[in-house]
């Protein structure tokens, strides 16, 4: 896969995590309380993953919540940008 679509790909799959945990990043970029760096080493660090597979599937079968799956490597973010 091209290096652009497998960013593109987990851009996609951090937003889509973030949005079942609760945490609007779009909006939080927008409104600067998370810079676009944090972002980008957000969507390096899901790109890092080696369940990136089973990450997708469970984000295509999910509802609109899901408890984080352990492997999650931004589940420090998510925690941290859901308390704010």
């Amino acid at each position: 896969m091209p290096y652009d679509s497998k960013r593109a790909e987990h851009t996609q799959m951090v937003l889509g995590m973030a949005d079942r945990q609760g945490v609007d990043l779009q909006e939080m970029i927008l409104r600067a309380e998370v810079s676009e760096d944090q972002f980008e080493h957000a969507v390096d660090r899901c790109m890092g993953c080696t369940q990136s597979t089973a990450c997708k599937c469970l984000l295509d079968s999910a509802g609109p919540q899901l408890n984080l799956p352990e492997y999650c490597r931004n589940g420090d973010l998510f925690d941290a940008l859901r308390s704010k």
